[in-house]
């Protein structure tokens, strides 16, 4: 059989096939769940595609954000803005929504100067202060009181098919930047932005792009998020704990894998669910404590923990990298999996 036939628009069948049966599989679940399940499954699927984004950044080109809550929050209000003042379709008005959080997040390129925990710290301040201009301005969100948004033709379950479209959408994105030029070109940023400067990488252009194109995500995420819940307030979307939250759910399943924040995105809200039943006080508390535990002894994840069962079991790859990264690039060489494709499970 040919390459050519092996490969459906360039991804090898034997997991084309695969996912593509996932899909079908979770389109029907709308037709068993309960309505409590079918919530539960769409804010995972949204979750989903938040997380993939923020990987984008935060995985495959080494910068750690932690101001995506921003670009959520833009999404979900613009959205809700258009839906509320215009007669535009709420898919439209989604996207309107990702296309103005990608518009901010190039408006935030001079952090991209910064490497490391600097970047890290910048993209705090970036998120605190977009969750204060919001929260003032009241005319735009409705202040603390919120948006009431109508509800959108179809009801729950054509909102459900829509995040499983774009959870679908992001892990085939996400496939494919992984194994193309622009990928690559990336993870040579991760591993040493000098050193791809050199070969002709520019890492500002790069940068700018994958964050462009991570906060777009983001955003439409945030508009299916307001519509799906029919209720927004900025401190619900802004707030510090929305920017954790994507990044918990990476580093949960595997920092730089492609499965791994689909994985960690379903443990994290049931998690949350779970923690805001039992300890509504206590769950970011948790939540730091999980982060340090996870970076401490299993640095990829769930990614990193099926990676070693299966070389206990003779059919791994090579070890997987380490997720902390100092300023200068990796903790480790560069061959130790930032630049190969062996990480994406």
């Amino acid at each position: 059989m040919s390459r050519a036939r092996r490969s459906l628009a360039g991804i090898p069948l034997r997991a084309a096939l695969p996912f593509a049966a996932a899909v079908g599989a979770l389109a029907l679940l709308p037709l068993v769940l309960d309505p409590y399940a079918l919530n539960l499954v769409t804010l995972a699927l949204v979750m989903i595609a938040g997380a993939l984004a923020w990987n984008w950044m935060g995985g495959f080109a080494g910068q750690v954000s932690f101001g995506h809550a921003a670009m959520f929050g833009i999404g979900g209000f613009v959205a809700a803005r258009l839906l509320l003042a215009t007669p535009l379709p709420a898919p439209l008005a989604w996207l309107a929504g990702g296309l103005a959080a990608g518009i901010f997040a190039l408006g935030a390129h001079p952090t991209l100067r910064l490497r490391g925990p600097y970047f890290s710290i910048a993209t705090i301040g970036l998120g605190e202060a977009a969750r204060l201009v919001f929260t003032y301005w009241e005319r735009f969100t409705g202040g603390a009181s919120g948006l009431s948004l109508p509800i959108v033709a179809g009801g729950k379950e054509a909102l459900y098919s829509w995040a499983l479209a774009l959870a679908a959408a992001a892990v085939a994105a996400s496939w494919g930047i992984r194994r193309s030029r622009f990928g690559l070109q990336l993870l040579a940023i991760k591993a040493d932005v000098e050193a791809a400067a050199d070969v002709g990488v520019s890492a500002t252009l790069h940068q700018d792009l994958v964050f462009a194109l991570s906060g777009a995500v983001v955003g439409i995420a945030g508009g299916l998020y307001a519509s799906y819940f029919s209720f927004i307030e900025p401190n619900d979307l802004f707030g510090f704990d929305r920017s954790i939250s994507f990044v918990l759910m990476c580093v949960i399943g595997g920092v730089g894998t492609v499965l791994g924040p689909v994985l960690g995105a379903i443990v994290f809200v049931i998690l949350h669910q779970l923690l805001l039943a039992s300890y509504p006080q206590l769950y970011l508390g948790l939540y730091g404590l999980l982060l340090v535990l996870i970076i401490l002894f299993e640095p990829l994840g769930i990614s990193g923990l099926a990676l070693r069962v299966a070389r206990r079991l003779g059919r791994g790859g090579p070890p997987p990298a380490p997720l902390v990264t100092s300023a200068a690039g990796p903790a480790s060489p560069p061959g130790a999996g930032g630049g190969g494709r062996g990480l994406a499970p």
